[in-house]
């Protein structure tokens, strides 16, 4: 009975697992993503007691410590050690250690520039609204999901885009130890020859190309991909430095680096994209249309308004921008920029990143009209109606049917109707609670052949 009872639990073992096996992988091993207990390279984060001011060590390593206020840790003591783990510190008292959060890990690396600290840049990201499939769903031949961050900074508003669209891709390989390519006005930056192997060095062994090979092929085949584009080649490489350093480089493959002016980024990648016209001589003259491929663009960079006309074109249809920027007035120079050039983008919300009772308080941006250009309280504004309080469908009916006065003004000599003067309008609007600083616009790309271009 016993034999027959361990022969039956050994085929329905063997059945069950048949049934539940997982795909092998497409390449031999990916990144160590086991974070119960403390490895090599990892960067941990070190609490008293009372679980005040927390510590980020410097990359995990043998042999080395990192100092404490009390005392130093050996990483000898760290390493192998699971999470949450009580390690005795070299004269001083216990210390717990953890992985950090994104937060954590955003505001306690060094910095060059000010991040985006993590609360701000996750909302950001949420209204940016990004949707994606898994690496299975998505293998139906669409071209992948391409998001363009111009500012990378600190990397903080990186590794926050890089996590939304993780579930796309599948676990990269180990990360190779080369730095990606970055390009600076469409070239590719060369390395540094004073940090290159000497003559006499040994050659790479077999085992760094192959990395870099399983890299690269892994990289090809991604369903969903950051661009980000700064002008400082050192906040360029710091911030690739930070995304790599965070757990283990998981979210560093989702993303490409690049050096120099995004409208430079854009010109670059409008000509690799086109397609090439036919060889047919009676078409020769006629250039295929490049198709849009962003889907989302974030522009976080001074004077981000003359940049949005080289953006809307490569937007896709019903494709968001968003706009971070410290002012409101520069949310407004966004509106009337895309109001001048006649763009097909319509603003959803703009939202202020403050703290009290500016949590989240949603601003109306728009141009209003004057309804009397002798009379500047006549001008068409909600807080300063005969009413007491205007509604907004009241403040709508204003924009869409101005009254116009009947006045004549002289032009050059000769006699013209007066034409309805704009006025930009920057008002908060009530929202719900969101801490941090700063304001973020978010327009959509919308195109409909039945009515006036947008504003």
């Amino acid at each position: 009975m016993a034999r027959l009872m361990k022969f039956l639990r050994q085929v329905l073992g063997s059945g069950q697992s048949s049934a539940s096996a997982v795909p092998v992988p497409r390449f031999g091993c990916s990144i160590d993503t086991d974070f119960s207990i403390f490895r090599e390279g990892d960067q941990v984060i070190i609490n008293n007691a009372k679980g005040r001011d927390p510590l980020l060590t410097k990359p995990l390593q043998r042999g080395q410590k990192s100092d404490v206020r009390r005392g130093q840790l050996e990483h000898d003591k760290i390493i192998g050690r699971r999470v949450r783990s009580l390690v005795q510190a070299r004269k001083g008292p216990e210390y717990r250690i953890t992985h950090p959060s994104l937060e954590e890990y955003v505001a306690l690396t060094p910095r060059l520039v000010t991040p985006i600290y993590g609360h701000d840049a996750n909302l950001i990201t949420s209204l940016l609204d990004i949707h994606v499939l898994p690496p299975g769903e998505a293998d139906d031949g669409r071209p992948p999901l391409e998001i363009l961050e111009s500012g990378t900074g600190h990397g903080s508003l990186t590794l926050q885009l890089c996590r939304a669209i993780q579930a796309a891709n599948s676990l990269p390989p180990p990360i190779p130890k080369a730095s990606q390519v970055k390009y600076l006005q469409g070239r590719p930056i060369r390395p540094d020859p004073s940090k290159q192997a000497k003559p006499d060095a040994k050659p790479a062994v077999e085992e760094v190309d192959n990395t870099q090979q399983d890299w690269d092929a892994w990289r090809a085949q991604r369903k969903a991909i950051i661009h980000t584009v700064d002008v400082a080649p050192q906040f360029s490489r710091h911030a690739e430095s930070i995304v790599r350093g965070f757990r283990r480089g998981i979210y560093a493959g989702n993303v490409d680096f690049y050096v120099g002016h995004v409208e430079n980024w854009i010109a670059e990648q409008i000509r690799l994209r086109t397609p090439l016209p036919s060889s047919n001589l009676f078409s020769l003259k006629k250039q295929e249309k490049l198709e849009p491929f962003l889907t989302h663009a974030i522009l976080d960079m001074p004077s981000a308004n003359l940049r949005i006309p080289h953006v809307a074109p490569i937007l896709k249809q019903n494709g968001l921008l968003a706009v971070f920027m410290p002012s409101v007035t520069q949310i407004g120079e966004c509106v009337e920029t895309i109001r001048k050039e006649r763009l097909p983008l319509v603003l959803e919300k703009a939202v202020e990143l403050g703290s009290g009772i500016s949590n989240g308080r949603l601003w109306d941006i728009r141009f209003a009209v004057k309804k009397s250009r002798a009379d500047p309280s006549s001008w068409v504004d909600p807080s300063e109606s005969g009413a007491e309080t205007e509604t907004e469908n009241d403040a709508a009916v204003s924009e869409e049917e101005p009254t116009i006065d009947e006045e004549k003004i002289a032009v050059k000599g000769t006699q013209e109707p007066a034409k309805p003067e704009s006025v930009l309008v920057c008002r908060p609007k009530v929202g719900t609670k969101i801490v941090g600083g700063g304001f973020v616009g978010i327009w959509r790309r919308i195109e409909d052949s039945e009515r006036e271009p947008l504003q």
